[in-house]
């Protein structure tokens, strides 16, 4: 069954981190339905937020894939329907 999911990461602010994530999703052919990411913590910390419409048997498999990007400090995913 389809689930619409927030994800929530905590990272490095260096490049490519928002690439990285982005091609988790891609490869398993997920669509980002909205997307913000932003520094805090004196721009040495980021946050990255996204919305997807995800199959449920995939939410935690896809928070665990984005937890082993070096860069993630913390990832954490609330299913809304």
């Amino acid at each position: 069954m389809i689930k619409t999911v927030q994800y929530n990461i905590v990272c490095e602010n260096k490049p490519g981190v928002l690439h990285r994530v982005t091609n988790i999703l891609l490869k398993r052919k997920i669509n980002i339905e909205t997307l913000t990411a932003f520094p805090i913590d004196n721009r040495a910390i980021s946050t990255i937020n996204f919305t997807s419409n995800i199959d449920e048997k995939k939410i935690e498999n896809i928070a665990k894939q984005i937890k082993k990007i070096i860069e993630v400090i913390e990832v954490s995913f609330v299913v809304i329907n």
